[in-house]
């Protein structure tokens, strides 16, 4: 049981160069949806990110993370998903 649930924490885990390439997505495709079918599509797309980013944020200060690490967290929860592309 141990080894599976360890196995699995390494596949499902983000790491920052991940998460810095799905930001990257998420502003590509805020912009391509702003182009194609108006600006606050766009805007949309990128305050749904934000908004994701900022519950993330709260809930890792509420488990009593502080400091980068709670921003950390946050940002891999956020766009860490890049990992699987």
């Amino acid at each position: 049981m141990r080894s599976v649930r360890k196995a699995l924490r390494e596949a499902i885990r983000a790491d920052l160069p991940a998460a810095h390439f799905g930001l990257g997505i998420v502003i590509v495709a805020s912009v391509f949806v702003g182009l194609l079918v108006g600006p606050v599509a766009g805007v949309l797309v990128a305050g749904a990110f934000a908004a994701l980013f900022l519950v993330a944020l709260v809930v890792m200060f509420i488990r009593g993370l502080r400091g980068l690490d709670t921003g950390r967290r946050a940002y891999l929860f956020t766009f860490g998903w890049a990992n699987w592309v």
